[in-house]
Protein backbone atom coordinates (compact mmCIF):
# COMPACT_ATOMS: atom_id res chain seq x y z
CA UNK A 1 0.00 0.00 0.00
CA UNK A 2 2.93 2.38 0.63
CA UNK A 3 4.28 1.69 -2.34
CA UNK A 4 1.18 2.50 -4.38
CA UNK A 5 0.55 5.56 -2.63
CA UNK A 6 4.10 6.62 -3.28
CA UNK A 7 3.60 6.36 -7.30
CA UNK A 8 0.12 7.81 -6.41
CA UNK A 9 1.41 10.82 -4.83
CA UNK A 10 4.86 10.81 -7.70
CA UNK A 11 2.05 11.11 -10.52
CA UNK A 12 0.07 13.84 -8.97
CA UNK A 13 2.50 15.81 -7.51
CA UNK A 14 4.62 16.10 -10.78
CA UNK A 15 1.60 16.21 -12.85
CA UNK A 16 0.65 19.62 -11.45
CA UNK A 17 3.92 20.65 -12.79
CA UNK A 18 2.87 19.59 -16.48
CA UNK A 19 1.24 21.56 -19.25
CA UNK A 20 -2.11 21.38 -18.10
CA UNK A 21 -1.82 20.13 -14.82
CA UNK A 22 -3.92 21.36 -12.34
CA UNK A 23 -1.74 23.19 -9.50
CA UNK A 24 -3.52 26.59 -9.71
CA UNK A 25 -6.83 25.45 -11.31
CA UNK A 26 -10.34 26.42 -9.03
CA UNK A 27 -12.22 23.82 -8.52
CA UNK A 28 -15.51 23.45 -10.40
CA UNK A 29 -18.55 23.43 -8.03
CA UNK A 30 -20.22 20.28 -7.15
CA UNK A 31 -23.79 21.74 -8.23
CA UNK A 32 -22.18 22.42 -12.08
CA UNK A 33 -20.21 19.16 -12.25
CA UNK A 34 -22.20 17.25 -14.98
CA UNK A 35 -23.23 13.63 -14.29
CA UNK A 36 -20.60 10.54 -14.18
CA UNK A 37 -20.20 8.97 -17.92
CA UNK A 38 -19.36 5.41 -17.44
CA UNK A 39 -15.87 4.30 -18.14
CA UNK A 40 -15.08 2.45 -21.44
CA UNK A 41 -13.59 -0.58 -20.98
CA UNK A 42 -10.20 -1.08 -20.47
CA UNK A 43 -7.99 -4.00 -22.05
CA UNK A 44 -3.95 -4.52 -20.15
CA UNK A 45 -1.17 -6.00 -22.35
CA UNK A 46 0.86 -6.92 -19.72
CA UNK A 47 4.31 -9.14 -20.87
CA UNK A 48 7.06 -9.65 -17.86
CA UNK A 49 10.25 -9.42 -19.68
CA UNK A 50 12.15 -13.45 -19.44
CA UNK A 51 8.88 -14.58 -17.30
CA UNK A 52 9.57 -18.02 -18.57
CA UNK A 53 6.79 -20.94 -17.74
CA UNK A 54 9.16 -22.79 -15.03
CA UNK A 55 9.33 -19.39 -13.04
CA UNK A 56 5.54 -19.47 -13.12
CA UNK A 57 5.23 -23.16 -12.35
CA UNK A 58 7.35 -23.11 -9.10
CA UNK A 59 6.83 -19.78 -8.18
CA UNK A 60 3.31 -18.67 -8.41
CA UNK A 61 2.68 -20.99 -6.01
CA UNK A 62 5.06 -19.60 -3.54
CA UNK A 63 4.03 -15.78 -3.63
CA UNK A 64 1.34 -14.10 -1.75
CA UNK A 65 -2.30 -15.01 -1.82
CA UNK A 66 -2.68 -11.40 -1.92
CA UNK A 67 -0.77 -10.45 -4.87
CA UNK A 68 -1.55 -9.43 -8.30
CA UNK A 69 -0.78 -12.94 -9.53
CA UNK A 70 -2.45 -15.03 -7.09
CA UNK A 71 -5.51 -12.65 -8.35
CA UNK A 72 -4.73 -13.23 -12.06
CA UNK A 73 -4.63 -16.85 -10.94
CA UNK A 74 -8.39 -17.13 -9.14
CA UNK A 75 -10.53 -14.80 -11.55
CA UNK A 76 -8.76 -16.11 -14.75
CA UNK A 77 -7.43 -18.61 -17.10
CA UNK A 78 -3.57 -20.37 -16.52
CA UNK A 79 -2.33 -21.68 -19.51
CA UNK A 80 0.87 -22.78 -17.50
CA UNK A 81 2.83 -24.03 -21.39
CA UNK A 82 2.53 -21.78 -23.79
CA UNK A 83 5.04 -22.07 -26.52
CA UNK A 84 6.99 -20.20 -29.19
CA UNK A 85 7.32 -21.49 -32.62
CA UNK A 86 10.85 -20.10 -33.29
CA UNK A 87 13.80 -20.55 -31.69
CA UNK A 88 15.64 -17.10 -31.61
CA UNK A 89 13.86 -16.54 -27.89
CA UNK A 90 14.66 -12.77 -27.56
CA UNK A 91 12.71 -9.83 -27.22
CA UNK A 92 11.82 -8.49 -30.48
CA UNK A 93 10.84 -11.55 -31.94
CA UNK A 94 8.98 -12.50 -28.50
CA UNK A 95 7.05 -9.63 -28.39
CA UNK A 96 6.47 -9.18 -32.06
CA UNK A 97 5.05 -12.54 -32.09
CA UNK A 98 2.70 -11.86 -29.43
CA UNK A 99 0.84 -8.68 -30.78
CA UNK A 100 1.07 -10.00 -34.15
CA UNK A 101 0.29 -13.95 -33.28
CA UNK A 102 3.14 -14.29 -36.59
CA UNK A 103 7.06 -16.19 -35.71
CA UNK A 104 9.66 -14.16 -37.40
CA UNK A 105 10.29 -15.80 -40.84
CA UNK A 106 6.46 -14.43 -41.63
CA UNK A 107 6.85 -11.10 -39.48
CA UNK A 108 10.54 -9.94 -40.09
CA UNK A 109 11.35 -9.60 -36.79
CA UNK A 110 13.99 -11.84 -36.57
CA UNK A 111 16.80 -9.94 -34.07
CA UNK A 112 17.15 -7.61 -31.32
CA UNK A 113 20.18 -6.12 -32.72
CA UNK A 114 21.65 -4.95 -36.05
CA UNK A 115 25.53 -4.05 -36.66
CA UNK A 116 26.00 -0.73 -37.10
CA UNK A 117 28.36 -1.15 -40.49
CA UNK A 118 30.10 2.24 -39.95
CA UNK A 119 31.63 1.14 -36.51
CA UNK A 120 30.81 -2.20 -35.90
CA UNK A 121 28.90 -1.28 -32.75
CA UNK A 122 25.97 -3.64 -32.40
CA UNK A 123 22.39 -1.34 -32.32
CA UNK A 124 18.48 -1.44 -31.94
CA UNK A 125 17.18 -3.86 -34.93
CA UNK A 126 14.16 -1.11 -34.71
CA UNK A 127 17.09 2.01 -35.15
CA UNK A 128 16.18 4.15 -38.55
CA UNK A 129 17.60 7.65 -39.86
CA UNK A 130 13.98 7.77 -41.36
CA UNK A 131 12.41 8.59 -37.07
CA UNK A 132 13.84 11.07 -34.27
CA UNK A 133 13.87 10.17 -30.85
CA UNK A 134 12.44 12.24 -28.60
CA UNK A 135 13.18 13.05 -24.82
CA UNK A 136 10.56 14.15 -22.41
CA UNK A 137 11.53 17.86 -22.13
CA UNK A 138 11.13 17.72 -25.85
CA UNK A 139 15.08 17.60 -26.86
CA UNK A 140 15.29 15.31 -30.16
CA UNK A 141 18.19 13.25 -31.49
CA UNK A 142 19.30 11.54 -34.64
CA UNK A 143 18.02 8.19 -35.32
CA UNK A 144 14.71 7.34 -33.79
CA UNK A 145 12.76 3.94 -33.81
CA UNK A 146 10.14 2.88 -36.14
CA UNK A 147 8.42 -0.22 -37.13
CA UNK A 148 9.60 -0.10 -40.71
CA UNK A 149 10.55 -3.77 -40.53
CA UNK A 150 8.07 -5.34 -39.63
CA UNK A 151 5.96 -7.16 -42.36
CA UNK A 152 2.13 -7.45 -40.87
CA UNK A 153 -0.05 -5.48 -38.80
CA UNK A 154 -0.17 -5.73 -34.64
CA UNK A 155 -3.41 -6.10 -32.73
CA UNK A 156 -2.89 -2.43 -32.70
CA UNK A 157 -3.14 -1.60 -36.31
CA UNK A 158 -5.91 -3.96 -36.04
CA UNK A 159 -7.90 -2.35 -33.17
CA UNK A 160 -6.79 1.39 -34.71
CA UNK A 161 -8.68 0.63 -37.83
CA UNK A 162 -12.02 -0.30 -36.64
CA UNK A 163 -11.87 2.25 -33.87
CA UNK A 164 -10.13 5.21 -35.00
CA UNK A 165 -10.61 7.04 -31.48
CA UNK A 166 -9.64 4.37 -29.09
CA UNK A 167 -6.68 5.17 -26.51
CA UNK A 168 -3.72 2.82 -27.27
CA UNK A 169 -0.58 3.39 -24.89
CA UNK A 170 2.11 0.89 -25.19
CA UNK A 171 5.41 1.48 -22.09
CA UNK A 172 8.40 -0.26 -21.32
CA UNK A 173 12.33 0.17 -20.32
CA UNK A 174 12.84 -1.34 -23.92
CA UNK A 175 11.68 0.12 -27.28
CA UNK A 176 11.43 -3.23 -28.47
CA UNK A 177 9.16 -4.39 -25.47
CA UNK A 178 7.19 -0.61 -26.38
CA UNK A 179 6.22 -0.43 -29.80
CA UNK A 180 5.34 -3.84 -30.85
CA UNK A 181 2.45 -3.35 -28.33
CA UNK A 182 1.65 0.05 -29.63
CA UNK A 183 1.49 -0.66 -33.42
CA UNK A 184 1.85 2.10 -35.78
CA UNK A 185 -0.44 4.56 -34.86
CA UNK A 186 -0.44 4.75 -30.71
CA UNK A 187 -1.63 7.59 -28.98
CA UNK A 188 2.04 6.94 -26.90
CA UNK A 189 4.93 4.46 -27.52
CA UNK A 190 7.16 5.58 -24.55
CA UNK A 191 10.45 3.56 -23.34
CA UNK A 192 13.76 4.23 -21.12
CA UNK A 193 16.78 4.94 -23.44
CA UNK A 194 19.45 4.19 -21.28
CA UNK A 195 22.27 6.30 -22.94
CA UNK A 196 19.89 9.42 -22.72
CA UNK A 197 18.96 8.55 -19.26
CA UNK A 198 15.63 9.77 -20.11
CA UNK A 199 11.78 8.46 -21.24
CA UNK A 200 11.79 8.82 -24.89
CA UNK A 201 9.43 8.60 -27.64
CA UNK A 202 9.69 8.07 -31.51
CA UNK A 203 9.24 10.70 -33.80
CA UNK A 204 7.77 7.70 -36.01
CA UNK A 205 4.86 7.35 -33.46
CA UNK A 206 4.09 10.74 -32.03
CA UNK A 207 5.47 14.90 -32.99
CA UNK A 208 5.63 15.58 -29.79
CA UNK A 209 6.72 13.78 -26.62
CA UNK A 210 3.33 13.15 -24.68
CA UNK A 211 2.42 16.09 -22.10
CA UNK A 212 0.63 13.86 -19.40
CA UNK A 213 4.27 11.59 -19.18
CA UNK A 214 6.54 14.24 -19.14
CA UNK A 215 5.80 14.61 -15.22
CA UNK A 216 8.47 11.23 -15.49
CA UNK A 217 11.44 13.53 -15.72
CA UNK A 218 14.86 13.87 -14.14
CA UNK A 219 13.64 15.20 -10.97
CA UNK A 220 11.51 12.48 -10.78
CA UNK A 221 13.66 9.85 -11.81
CA UNK A 222 16.38 11.31 -9.01
CA UNK A 223 13.42 10.63 -6.82
CA UNK A 224 13.03 6.80 -7.29
CA UNK A 225 17.22 6.49 -6.71
CA UNK A 226 17.36 8.17 -3.80
CA UNK A 227 16.99 5.56 -1.37
CA UNK A 228 18.92 2.05 -2.19
CA UNK A 229 17.39 -0.94 -2.99
CA UNK A 230 16.48 -3.04 0.42
CA UNK A 231 14.73 -6.42 0.53
CA UNK A 232 11.12 -6.50 0.95
CA UNK A 233 11.12 -9.07 2.89
CA UNK A 234 14.72 -11.01 3.97
CA UNK A 235 13.01 -13.91 5.14
CA UNK A 236 11.21 -14.79 2.59
CA UNK A 237 13.84 -14.31 -0.26
CA UNK A 238 16.14 -16.05 1.69
CA UNK A 239 14.18 -19.06 2.22
CA UNK A 240 13.22 -19.12 -1.06
CA UNK A 241 16.46 -18.55 -3.02
CA UNK A 242 17.92 -21.34 -0.77
CA UNK A 243 21.55 -20.01 -1.37
CA UNK A 244 23.74 -17.04 -0.53
CA UNK A 245 23.43 -13.51 -1.87
CA UNK A 246 26.77 -13.55 -3.86
CA UNK A 247 26.55 -16.04 -6.01
CA UNK A 248 29.85 -17.13 -8.64
CA UNK A 249 28.59 -15.89 -12.25
CA UNK A 250 26.99 -12.20 -10.63
CA UNK A 251 27.49 -8.90 -11.95
CA UNK A 252 28.13 -6.24 -9.63
CA UNK A 253 26.40 -4.23 -12.36
CA UNK A 254 29.07 -1.31 -12.91
CA UNK A 255 29.50 -0.36 -8.95
CA UNK A 256 25.73 -0.87 -8.09
CA UNK A 257 26.82 -3.96 -5.97
CA UNK A 258 26.31 -7.90 -6.56
CA UNK A 259 24.75 -7.95 -2.55
CA UNK A 260 21.72 -6.29 -0.88
CA UNK A 261 21.48 -3.11 -0.34
CA UNK A 262 22.46 -1.71 -3.45
CA UNK A 263 23.00 1.75 -3.93
CA UNK A 264 22.23 4.01 -6.93
CA UNK A 265 24.98 6.43 -5.47
CA UNK A 266 27.75 3.68 -5.71
CA UNK A 267 26.49 2.83 -9.31
CA UNK A 268 29.11 3.72 -12.08
CA UNK A 269 25.78 4.03 -14.75
CA UNK A 270 22.66 4.86 -12.59
CA UNK A 271 20.61 4.39 -15.78
CA UNK A 272 21.80 0.83 -15.70
CA UNK A 273 21.21 0.13 -12.28
CA UNK A 274 17.77 1.94 -12.55
CA UNK A 275 16.66 -0.37 -15.45
CA UNK A 276 18.34 -3.51 -13.33
CA UNK A 277 16.05 -2.86 -10.18
CA UNK A 278 12.36 -2.71 -9.21
CA UNK A 279 12.37 1.05 -9.50
CA UNK A 280 12.25 0.57 -13.25
CA UNK A 281 9.19 -1.09 -13.12
CA UNK A 282 7.66 1.42 -10.50
CA UNK A 283 8.45 4.34 -13.00
CA UNK A 284 6.14 2.45 -15.46
CA UNK A 285 3.24 1.70 -13.45
CA UNK A 286 3.27 5.63 -12.37
CA UNK A 287 3.26 5.96 -16.16
CA UNK A 288 0.66 3.63 -16.68
CA UNK A 289 -1.52 5.34 -13.68
CA UNK A 290 -0.80 9.09 -15.59
CA UNK A 291 -2.14 7.21 -18.95
CA UNK A 292 -5.23 5.89 -17.25
CA UNK A 293 -5.59 9.20 -15.87
CA UNK A 294 -5.25 11.31 -19.08
CA UNK A 295 -7.19 8.60 -21.26
CA UNK A 296 -10.86 9.42 -22.95
CA UNK A 297 -12.86 7.71 -20.78
CA UNK A 298 -16.06 7.40 -23.44
CA UNK A 299 -13.40 5.24 -25.54
CA UNK A 300 -11.87 2.02 -25.05
CA UNK A 301 -8.02 1.82 -23.89
CA UNK A 302 -5.82 -0.97 -24.99
CA UNK A 303 -2.45 -0.49 -22.59
CA UNK A 304 0.47 -2.45 -23.04
CA UNK A 305 3.00 -2.76 -20.34
CA UNK A 306 6.08 -4.37 -20.73
CA UNK A 307 7.56 -4.75 -17.99
CA UNK A 308 11.65 -5.46 -18.33
CA UNK A 309 13.30 -4.99 -14.87
CA UNK A 310 13.01 -8.88 -14.33
CA UNK A 311 14.70 -9.57 -17.57
CA UNK A 312 17.54 -7.00 -16.86
CA UNK A 313 17.88 -8.40 -12.78
CA UNK A 314 17.99 -11.52 -14.51
CA UNK A 315 20.37 -10.41 -16.99
CA UNK A 316 22.99 -9.44 -14.54
CA UNK A 317 22.01 -11.77 -11.25
CA UNK A 318 20.39 -14.81 -12.44
CA UNK A 319 17.54 -16.14 -12.43
CA UNK A 320 18.05 -17.96 -8.77
CA UNK A 321 19.27 -14.45 -7.03
CA UNK A 322 18.07 -13.19 -4.58
CA UNK A 323 17.14 -9.86 -6.57
CA UNK A 324 15.34 -12.25 -8.90
CA UNK A 325 13.48 -13.25 -6.16
CA UNK A 326 12.99 -9.50 -4.32
CA UNK A 327 11.92 -8.19 -7.71
CA UNK A 328 9.45 -11.16 -8.38
CA UNK A 329 7.79 -10.45 -4.89
CA UNK A 330 7.94 -6.63 -5.69
CA UNK A 331 6.48 -7.24 -9.06
CA UNK A 332 3.46 -9.16 -7.85
CA UNK A 333 2.85 -6.47 -4.81
CA UNK A 334 3.13 -3.65 -7.60
CA UNK A 335 0.39 -6.22 -9.91
CA UNK A 336 -1.83 -5.98 -7.19
CA UNK A 337 -1.95 -2.22 -6.70
CA UNK A 338 -1.97 -1.50 -10.02
CA UNK A 339 -5.37 -3.71 -10.02
CA UNK A 340 -6.82 -2.15 -7.21
CA UNK A 341 -6.57 1.23 -9.11
CA UNK A 342 -7.99 -0.46 -11.96
CA UNK A 343 -11.25 -1.69 -10.07
CA UNK A 344 -11.33 2.44 -8.68
CA UNK A 345 -11.60 3.42 -12.25
CA UNK A 346 -13.20 1.33 -13.76
CA UNK A 347 -15.27 -1.14 -11.52
CA UNK A 348 -13.77 -5.23 -11.16
CA UNK A 349 -15.76 -5.85 -14.29
CA UNK A 350 -14.71 -2.78 -16.11
CA UNK A 351 -11.17 -4.56 -17.24
CA UNK A 352 -9.40 -7.23 -18.33
CA UNK A 353 -6.09 -8.23 -18.91
CA UNK A 354 -3.82 -10.67 -20.59
CA UNK A 355 -0.46 -11.77 -19.53
CA UNK A 356 2.54 -13.86 -20.23
CA UNK A 357 6.40 -13.85 -21.10
CA UNK A 358 8.21 -12.69 -24.19
CA UNK A 359 11.08 -15.69 -23.53
CA UNK A 360 12.67 -17.23 -20.74
CA UNK A 361 15.79 -18.14 -19.66
CA UNK A 362 18.64 -20.90 -18.20
CA UNK A 363 20.26 -20.83 -15.27
CA UNK A 364 23.62 -19.04 -14.92
CA UNK A 365 26.91 -20.92 -16.05
CA UNK A 366 28.13 -21.16 -12.28
CA UNK A 367 24.95 -21.73 -10.67
CA UNK A 368 25.75 -24.88 -7.86
CA UNK A 369 24.29 -27.99 -8.47
CA UNK A 370 21.66 -26.78 -5.57
CA UNK A 371 20.57 -24.75 -7.70
CA UNK A 372 19.39 -27.53 -10.05
CA UNK A 373 17.53 -30.16 -7.84
CA UNK A 374 15.76 -31.98 -11.01
CA UNK A 375 19.50 -32.67 -12.00
CA UNK A 376 19.13 -35.57 -8.86
CA UNK A 377 16.72 -38.06 -11.40
CA UNK A 378 18.85 -37.27 -14.30
CA UNK A 379 18.99 -34.40 -16.97
CA UNK A 380 16.21 -35.84 -18.70
CA UNK A 381 13.46 -36.08 -16.22
CA UNK A 382 12.78 -32.39 -16.27
CA UNK A 383 10.20 -31.45 -18.32
CA UNK A 384 11.27 -27.82 -19.45
CA UNK A 385 14.32 -29.01 -20.46
CA UNK A 386 16.77 -27.47 -17.73
CA UNK A 387 20.32 -29.06 -18.20
CA UNK A 388 22.72 -30.40 -15.73
CA UNK A 389 26.17 -29.64 -17.64
CA UNK A 390 27.90 -25.93 -16.20
CA UNK A 391 27.30 -24.66 -19.56
CA UNK A 392 29.43 -22.22 -21.03
CA UNK A 393 29.44 -18.59 -22.77
CA UNK A 394 30.09 -17.15 -26.12
CA UNK A 395 31.61 -14.30 -26.11
CA UNK A 396 30.61 -12.10 -29.55
CA UNK A 397 33.71 -10.12 -30.20
CA UNK A 398 36.11 -12.97 -29.68
CA UNK A 399 33.63 -15.24 -32.10
CA UNK A 400 33.31 -12.50 -34.72
CA UNK A 401 37.41 -12.02 -34.70
CA UNK A 402 38.02 -16.15 -34.72
CA UNK A 403 35.35 -15.48 -37.77
CA UNK A 404 37.47 -12.93 -39.81
CA UNK A 405 40.87 -15.06 -39.45
CA UNK A 406 38.88 -18.13 -41.02
CA UNK A 407 37.74 -15.92 -43.92
CA UNK A 408 40.78 -14.30 -44.08
CA UNK A 409 42.13 -17.59 -44.45
CA UNK A 410 40.13 -18.74 -47.20
CA UNK A 411 39.34 -15.40 -48.82
CA UNK A 412 42.48 -13.24 -48.57
CA UNK A 413 42.40 -10.35 -46.10
CA UNK A 414 39.01 -7.98 -46.52
CA UNK A 415 36.47 -7.27 -44.86
CA UNK A 416 33.87 -10.33 -44.82
CA UNK A 417 32.18 -10.48 -40.83
CA UNK A 418 30.41 -7.71 -39.75
CA UNK A 419 29.13 -8.75 -36.31
CA UNK A 420 27.73 -11.20 -33.84
CA UNK A 421 24.46 -10.00 -32.02
CA UNK A 422 22.82 -12.92 -30.45
CA UNK A 423 22.56 -15.39 -31.99
CA UNK A 424 23.35 -14.51 -35.65
CA UNK A 425 26.36 -13.81 -36.98
CA UNK A 426 26.25 -11.11 -39.85
CA UNK A 427 28.40 -10.52 -42.84
CA UNK A 428 29.27 -7.08 -44.65
CA UNK A 429 28.11 -5.95 -47.95
CA UNK A 430 31.54 -6.96 -49.54
CA UNK A 431 30.64 -10.40 -48.50
CA UNK A 432 26.95 -10.16 -50.28
CA UNK A 433 28.89 -8.94 -52.99
CA UNK A 434 30.96 -12.59 -53.62
CA UNK A 435 30.38 -14.50 -56.83
CA UNK A 436 28.84 -17.70 -55.53
CA UNK A 437 31.94 -19.51 -55.47
CA UNK A 438 33.46 -17.75 -53.42
CA UNK A 439 30.74 -16.89 -51.16
CA UNK A 440 30.87 -20.82 -50.85
CA UNK A 441 34.15 -20.82 -49.59
CA UNK A 442 33.44 -18.22 -47.34
CA UNK A 443 30.16 -20.22 -46.23
CA UNK A 444 31.97 -23.58 -45.61
CA UNK A 445 35.30 -21.57 -43.55
CA UNK A 446 32.65 -19.65 -41.52
CA UNK A 447 30.10 -22.99 -40.44
CA UNK A 448 33.30 -24.51 -39.98
CA UNK A 449 34.63 -22.05 -37.41
CA UNK A 450 31.69 -22.23 -35.40
CA UNK A 451 30.85 -25.73 -35.36
CA UNK A 452 34.73 -25.95 -33.92
CA UNK A 453 33.36 -23.67 -30.77
CA UNK A 454 32.74 -25.45 -27.51
CA UNK A 455 29.37 -23.86 -26.88
CA UNK A 456 28.22 -24.32 -30.25
CA UNK A 457 25.90 -27.06 -31.21
CA UNK A 458 24.73 -25.85 -34.91
CA UNK A 459 24.59 -23.46 -37.60
CA UNK A 460 21.82 -22.49 -40.06
CA UNK A 461 22.16 -20.09 -43.32
CA UNK A 462 18.96 -18.56 -44.52
CA UNK A 463 16.30 -21.38 -45.18
CA UNK A 464 16.36 -22.80 -48.99
CA UNK A 465 13.13 -24.39 -48.61
CA UNK A 466 9.34 -23.70 -46.86
CA UNK A 467 9.84 -24.25 -43.16
CA UNK A 468 7.91 -27.18 -41.65
CA UNK A 469 4.15 -26.38 -40.12
CA UNK A 470 4.63 -24.69 -36.96
CA UNK A 471 3.15 -28.45 -34.94
CA UNK A 472 7.03 -29.06 -36.12
CA UNK A 473 8.55 -28.63 -32.90
CA UNK A 474 12.17 -30.02 -33.95
CA UNK A 475 14.92 -27.50 -33.74
CA UNK A 476 15.41 -27.63 -37.77
CA UNK A 477 11.94 -26.31 -37.98
CA UNK A 478 12.40 -23.58 -34.90
CA UNK A 479 15.69 -22.70 -36.31
CA UNK A 480 13.63 -21.82 -39.92
CA UNK A 481 11.01 -20.40 -38.49
CA UNK A 482 13.40 -17.77 -37.03
CA UNK A 483 15.11 -16.77 -39.90
CA UNK A 484 13.19 -13.58 -42.04
CA UNK A 485 13.98 -15.31 -46.27
CA UNK A 486 14.74 -11.77 -47.37
CA UNK A 487 17.77 -11.53 -44.79
CA UNK A 488 20.46 -13.31 -47.27
CA UNK A 489 23.64 -12.17 -44.78
CA UNK A 490 22.60 -13.80 -41.45
CA UNK A 491 23.76 -17.17 -40.14
CA UNK A 492 21.83 -18.31 -37.11
CA UNK A 493 23.23 -19.96 -34.24
CA UNK A 494 22.02 -22.45 -31.74
CA UNK A 495 23.72 -22.69 -28.96
CA UNK A 496 24.37 -25.81 -26.68
CA UNK A 497 21.87 -26.38 -23.95
CA UNK A 498 22.21 -23.90 -21.70
CA UNK A 499 25.15 -21.94 -23.25
CA UNK A 500 24.37 -18.66 -24.76
CA UNK A 501 26.16 -15.43 -26.81
CA UNK A 502 27.32 -13.50 -23.88
CA UNK A 503 25.82 -10.00 -23.52
CA UNK A 504 26.82 -6.10 -24.14
CA UNK A 505 25.66 -5.50 -20.12
CA UNK A 506 28.87 -6.90 -18.05
CA UNK A 507 30.63 -9.60 -20.22
CA UNK A 508 31.69 -12.87 -18.75
CA UNK A 509 28.96 -11.91 -16.16
CA UNK A 510 24.96 -12.45 -15.39
CA UNK A 511 22.83 -14.79 -17.78
CA UNK A 512 21.48 -14.89 -21.02
CA UNK A 513 19.18 -16.75 -23.69
CA UNK A 514 18.05 -17.45 -27.09
CA UNK A 515 17.62 -20.95 -27.67
CA UNK A 516 15.41 -23.88 -28.32
CA UNK A 517 15.04 -25.35 -25.95
CA UNK A 518 11.45 -25.34 -23.55
CA UNK A 519 13.57 -23.23 -20.57
CA UNK A 520 13.46 -20.27 -23.08
CA UNK A 521 10.69 -21.13 -25.12
CA UNK A 522 8.08 -21.91 -23.14
CA UNK A 523 5.99 -18.89 -21.01
CA UNK A 524 2.96 -18.93 -19.23
CA UNK A 525 -0.11 -17.16 -20.40
CA UNK A 526 -2.77 -16.15 -17.92
CA UNK A 527 -6.07 -14.02 -19.00
CA UNK A 528 -8.74 -12.44 -16.72
CA UNK A 529 -12.15 -11.37 -18.54
CA UNK A 530 -14.88 -11.76 -16.10
CA UNK A 531 -17.56 -13.59 -17.87
CA UNK A 532 -15.48 -14.69 -20.53
CA UNK A 533 -13.31 -17.08 -19.36
CA UNK A 534 -13.66 -19.38 -16.95
CA UNK A 535 -12.08 -18.12 -13.24
CA UNK A 536 -9.63 -20.33 -11.31
CA UNK A 537 -9.16 -22.66 -14.71
CA UNK A 538 -6.11 -24.66 -16.10
CA UNK A 539 -4.79 -25.53 -19.30
CA UNK A 540 -1.73 -28.07 -19.08
CA UNK A 541 -1.25 -29.07 -22.74
CA UNK A 542 0.88 -27.17 -24.53
CA UNK A 543 -0.62 -24.30 -26.96
CA UNK A 544 0.53 -21.60 -29.48
CA UNK A 545 1.69 -18.63 -28.44
CA UNK A 546 -0.90 -16.87 -30.99
CA UNK A 547 -3.12 -18.01 -28.02
CA UNK A 548 -2.14 -14.32 -26.28
CA UNK A 549 -2.86 -12.48 -29.77
CA UNK A 550 -6.17 -14.15 -30.38
CA UNK A 551 -7.20 -13.43 -26.50
CA UNK A 552 -5.78 -9.80 -26.92
CA UNK A 553 -7.80 -9.73 -29.89
CA UNK A 554 -11.11 -11.30 -28.63
CA UNK A 555 -10.84 -8.83 -25.55
CA UNK A 556 -11.16 -5.35 -27.79
CA UNK A 557 -13.55 -6.72 -29.85
CA UNK A 558 -11.23 -6.60 -33.21
CA UNK A 559 -10.49 -9.74 -35.27
CA UNK A 560 -6.81 -11.24 -35.18
CA UNK A 561 -3.97 -9.62 -37.36
CA UNK A 562 -3.92 -11.40 -40.69
CA UNK A 563 -0.37 -13.60 -40.68
CA UNK A 564 -1.66 -14.68 -37.17
CA UNK A 565 -1.13 -18.42 -36.23
CA UNK A 566 -3.79 -20.64 -35.67
CA UNK A 567 -4.64 -21.39 -32.21
CA UNK A 568 -6.57 -22.25 -28.70
CA UNK A 569 -9.01 -19.82 -28.21
CA UNK A 570 -9.07 -18.50 -24.78
CA UNK A 571 -11.78 -15.96 -24.40
CA UNK A 572 -15.29 -16.22 -25.36
CA UNK A 573 -16.45 -13.88 -28.30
Amino acid sequence: MKRALAISCLVAACASHAPGGGGNVAPVPTKQAPPPVKSAPIVVALVVDQLAAWMAAERFPELPKTGGFARLLREGTYARDMRYAHAVTETSPGHAALFTGAAPYRSGIYANESIDERTGHRQSALRSARARTLESDGTDHATGITLDGLATDTVADVLREKMPHANIVALSLKDRGSVFAGGKHPDAAIWFEPRRDSFVTSTAFSPKYPAWARFMDDTALAGLRKEPWTLLDAQFVSSHAKQPDAQPGESEVFGFGSTFPHSFSTARFPAVAFRASPRGDDALFALAAAAIEARDISQPMMLGLSLSSYDYIGHFYGPDSWEAWDELLRLDRSLADFFALLDRKVGADGWSAVLSGDHGGPQLPEAPDAARPWCAKGEDSDFWQRTCRHAGRIFPDALRDSLEQAADKALGHGDWILGVASPYVFYTHSAAELPADRRKKLEDAVTKTLLAHPEIDRVYGPPTAPCAPETDESIDALACRSLWPANKDAVFIVEKKGSFVDTDYDLGRGMSHGGPYLFDRSVPLVVRAPGRVPAGAVITEPISFAAYTRALSALLGVSPPALCSEAREIVSR
